[in-house]
C-alpha cells in the first residue's frame, strides 16, 4: 500500500490533499519536494510541542512521498501523543460534538484508525529500524510537555497525574517493541534528510 487514503475532518483529506493543522499545513500538502521536506524538517525544531494531528498529517505525507521509515517514527510519535491527549484530558469536561475535547478525541481515534494498518504493515517489516524508533519515541516522550498549550480550550486532568500517566503510555509501548513481529516487504523507504 503506497498511498494513504484518509479523511479525518476538519484536519486531513487525502484528496488532494487538503490540510488544516495550523501553520504548517501548505508546506505538508505541497508537491514541491524542497519545500515539503524543509517543512517537515522545521517542525521538528519544536518536536514535543506538535499536536497528535500536525504529526499524523507530516507521517501521512512522510509516508505518501515515499519516506516510510520517518513516516513511521512522525506515526509513532503521532500515536504517543494521541494516547497522552486520551489518558490526561479529563473525560468529564469533553463536552459534546462541536467542544474541542469531544472533537480532538475523536480525531485521535480516527486518525489511528486510518493510518494505522498502512504505517504498522510497513513498520513491522523493518524490524530493526522500527524497534529503534519505538525507543527513541519513548525516550523522548517520557516527559509530558505542557499539553494546555498544545490544546487551548480542552480540560485536563489535574498536572500531578500526568507523570504516572504517561508512564503507562511508555509501558505500552515497551510492550510493542518486545512482541515487534519481524516480516519482509517488498515496500521500501527513501532516506529523509537528517532522519530515518
Amino acid at each position: 500500500m503506497a498511498h494513504i487514503d484518509a479523511y479525518v475532518t476538519p484536519y486531513y483529506n487525502s484528496a488532494g490533499p487538503r490540510i488544516d493543522v495550523g501553520p504548517y499545513s501548505a508546506g505538508l500538502a505541497s508537491k514541491d519536494t524542497k519545500r515539503f521536506v524543509a517543512t517537515i524538517q522545521q517542525m521538528k525544531k519544536q518536536w514535543l510541542q506538535r499536536s497528535f494531528a500536525e504529526l499524523y498529517v507530516g507521517a501521512i505525507q512522510l509516508y505518501d512521498n515515499g519516506y516510510r521509515n520517518e513516516a513511521s517514527y512522525w506515526f509513532y510519535s503521532a500515536q504517543y501523543a494521541g494516547r497522552q491527549f486520551n489518558a490526561l484530558v479529563n473525560q468529564s469536561k469533553l463536552g459534546s460534538i462541536g467542544d474541542p475535547g469531544f472533537e480532538l478525541l475523536h480525531a485521535q481515534e480516527a486518525f489511528f484508525e486510518l493510518t494505522g494498518p498502512y504505517i504498522n504493515s510497513f513498520a513491522f517489516s523493518q524490524t530493526a529500524t522500527t524497534k529503534a524508533i519505538l525507543v527513541r519515541v519513548r525516550t523522548e516522550r517520557a516527559t509530558v510537555p505542557d499539553i494546555r498549550k498544545m490544546y487551548p480550550g480542552v480540560a485536563f486532568v489535574d498536572p500531578k497525574k500526568w507523570a504516572s500517566l504517561n508512564a503507562q503510555i511508555g509501558s505500552g509501548l515497551h510492550e510493542l517493541e518486545l512482541q515487534l513481529p519481524h516480516r519482509d516487504s517488498q515496500l521500501k523507504s527513501r532516506p529523509f534528510p537528517g532522519g530515518y
